[in-house]
């Protein structure tokens, strides 16, 4: 309903509503944003409240975390996720530490993302472009890209052939990566990309 405001403190309905909040955020390692926290039903200067209570921690802009959410591994992805939206899914090198696939040590969280805002941060590095859901899985809080999805975007990417083996061995190794259904992939790739995952597979035999 136009004009509708969340039920202040005391109203039956607010429990409602900040349960849902909790739920929501729970579901991104404790994080949420104001576009969030609006379409649940808060009033826009109950940002300002929750903020000056302690009971809200603005994070970024736009992005804040529930003061007693429990701290994980895995927040820092699930900030960025959160703040990109529901579209965002950790990707390329970030998505192969991730899975446990070779020793990239990547300098900046990757992300795979369709909106087109820069980053707010030099901590990101940017891939535009729409996934398909199959080429994403959940990770507790995280959407993050397949191992063979994985496999295939780095194998499209600047990092080494040795690197891109040790990515696509360990995978094979540790049953994250079906041998044959990357190599069913190569058919439609580019030449040198496809000539990169049949390198890697090729050191697995």
């Amino acid at each position: 309903m136009s004009g509708w405001l969340a039920p202040r403190p005391g109203d039956p309905e607010r429990e409602g509503v900040g349960e849902e909040l909790t739920r929501v955020a729970t579901a991104q390692a404790g994080f949420f944003t104001t576009a969030q926290v609006l379409r649940l039903g808060f009033a826009a200067d109950e940002i300002g409240e929750r903020l000056a209570d302690g009971s809200w921690i603005k994070i970024e802009r736009d992005l804040f975390r529930l003061k007693d959410c429990p701290h994980s591994d895995l927040e820092e992805f699930a900030k960025w996720c959160t703040w990109f939206g529901a579209a965002a899914a950790v990707s390329h090198q970030s998505a192969a530490e991730l899975h446990g696939l070779g020793h990239l040590y990547p300098r900046f969280i990757h992300l795979s993302t369709v909106l087109s805002p820069p980053s707010p941060t030099q901590q990101l590095a940017l891939h535009r472009r729409s996934l398909r859901p199959e080429d994403c899985e959940q990770v507790g809080p995280l959407r993050i890209t397949t191992p063979l999805c994985t496999a295939l975007d780095l194998a499209a990417s600047g990092i080494s052939q040795e690197l891109l083996d040790e990515v696509v061995a360990d995978g094979v190794a540790i049953g994250r990566l079906d041998a044959r259904a990357l190599h069913s992939e190569c058919g439609s790739l580019p030449a040198q990309v496809a000539q990169r995952v049949e390198h890697a597979l090729a050191t697995c035999t």
